[in-house]
């Protein structure tokens, strides 16, 4: 990061206070990349995922037989029993989905949205900074480097 120093690419040289406030946000970044690609990585383990489907579903069986003694009417049982079936199975359905978020489902994150979003940020700052010829020669070069 301190290459520009020596390499004359910015009209100005940068500050002290600058230079640590654009080596705080290198840290998190490559923090939040880190911790990312440790959840991408970390496999889940199939026999927990297995034991609480098994629970979640003998429950959901054996709940009807727990409110026969609690019961009004049948109907606002059976009502009962189906929101409260539809919610944890529900709950289930979501932790299917959120299970891989950096996939190429529908339901995941868009990375290359978020990249792009993030590339045009940089080039309008350094556009803004440094002029129409530092933005344009940070076009070439990953426009090259792609």
């Amino acid at each position: 990061l301190l290459s520009p120093r020596k390499s004359k690419c910015l009209k100005r040289p940068m500050t002290g206070q600058e230079e640590l406030t654009l080596l705080g946000h290198a840290a998190k970044f490559a923090s939040a990349y880190h911790g990312l690609s440790k959840l991408i990585t970390t496999p889940f383990p199939f026999p927990l995922v297995q034991k609480t489907r098994t629970i979640l579903l003998v429950w959901l069986f054996t709940l009807p037989l727990s409110l026969v003694d609690d019961a009004g009417a049948p109907y606002e049982d059976m009502i009962m029993i189906f929101f409260v079936t539809y919610g944890f199975l529900g709950l289930e359905y979501v932790s299917i989905e959120l299970d891989d978020p950096f996939g190429n489902d529908d339901n995941d994150f868009d990375n290359l949205g978020m990249a792009q979003r993030i590339y045009e940020d940089i080039y309008m700052t350094l556009f803004d900074n440094d002029g129409k010829e530092a933005a344009e020669s940070l076009r070439k070069t990953v426009s090259t480097a792609m």
